[in-house]
């Protein structure tokens, strides 16, 4: 099942008036002379019920909770079989916030992938002797696999 952002072609992070400029685009991609044959009421409908929800604030953030639930329970930070595989190593680390971030491979967003310390707590055996993480670009929806080795404590 397709996320209202994925119907409508949009980032989470998209503001109300590039929410509004997909849906209009969108639904002249749907109509029917644009299509040369039958319209398409099923994909209409699911194009404004993602347009309703993502242009009112509290529905929207009412959507993105429940969405980041069911991807919790989902447990997509325990497989990501096919998502590339980056080493944190390849992550820049900012001592001061005590974050790791890298500019995402798809959107070039800077910045765009963080981890927290606790974060990499959650991470499950690589079955390699390393930690492995799933992590999503906060810019474009990407996911990536993340892997790591646990610091020894001294």
């Amino acid at each position: 099942m397709s996320s209202h952002y994925d119907v409508l072609g949009v980032a989470p992070n998209s503001t109300t008036s590039e929410i509004k400029r997909a849906y209009r685009e969108k639904l002249l991609l749907t109509h029917p002379d644009k299509v040369g044959g039958e319209l398409s009421t099923d994909l209409i409908q699911q194009i404004q019920l993602a347009y309703k929800v993502l242009s009112d604030e509290t529905h929207r953030q009412e959507y993105d909770d429940e969405l980041a639930r069911g991807l919790q329970k989902q447990g997509f930070n325990i497989n990501g079989e096919g998502l590339d595989i980056y080493s944190l190593e390849e992550f820049e680390f900012d001592e001061d916030a005590v974050l790791w971030h890298k500019m995402c491979c798809r959107c070039q967003a800077p910045e765009a992938i963080k981890l927290e310390e606790s974060d990499l707590e959650l991470g499950t055996d690589d079955g390699e002797g390393g930690l492995e993480l799933v992590v999503q670009c906060n810019s474009c929806s990407l996911w990536i696999k993340v892997r790591y080795m646990e610091e020894a404590d001294e």
